[in-house]
């Protein structure tokens, strides 16, 4: 395919969360087809390990997959919301944990084909637990993991989420995971 498909036309066919549109677009062809995209705007998730060198984890039910599933904590950042800011609002949600600095990991699209926005994924050390429960509405379960554990199922695939997996490698070819 040379050049690049052009947008003849957008239809909104969903404007509460998350927004949905239809382009109708011409591909270099001359074909012309829909395409779905999702308005996810700003999203962010943090790895975060305890003070004790564990990795945080959440096991929570994930609708896409319709069944519990281990991720990272994050979500959609509100109106006005910094990444970061919405690194640390999650991260506490859904685990009760606390991080004093967060290090940006990445940033980018995870779906790029439907997906309209950018995740920020964050490294956090050091966590400290409060006294604030994890959301039940949020999370199941959060799971410590030793950084081996965590390396070897991300290493294998075991993890479901891509972003979980991202996450691990790219804090360990960083050399953010050693103790």
């Amino acid at each position: 395919m040379t050049g690049l498909p052009k947008t003849l036309s957008t239809r909104r066919i969903r404007d509460e969360w998350p927004p949905i549109s239809v382009d109708e677009v011409e591909l270099p062809s001359g074909e012309r087809r829909d395409w779905i995209r999702l308005h996810f705007g700003v999203s962010a998730a943090v790895l975060a390990m305890t003070k004790d060198g564990r990795v945080l984890i959440t096991r929570g039910y994930r609708h896409g997959l319709g069944r519990a599933a281990y991720g990272l904590p994050g979500g959609i950042a509100r109106t006005g919301e910094a990444p970061e800011a919405c690194a640390r609002r999650e991260l506490l949600e859904e685990t009760g944990h606390e991080a004093a600095r967060l290090l940006p990991l990445y940033e980018g699209n995870n779906l790029g084909a439907y997906l309209e926005g950018a995740l920020h994924l964050f490294f956090a050390k050091d966590c400290l637990r409060t006294d604030r429960a994890p959301d039940p509405n949020e999370t199941e379960d959060v799971e410590t993991l030793t950084i081996r554990d965590a390396l070897d199922r991300a290493r294998r695939g075991e993890f479901e989420s891509s972003v979980v997996t991202l996450a691990i490698l790219l804090a360990d070819a960083r050399g953010w995971l050693a103790p």
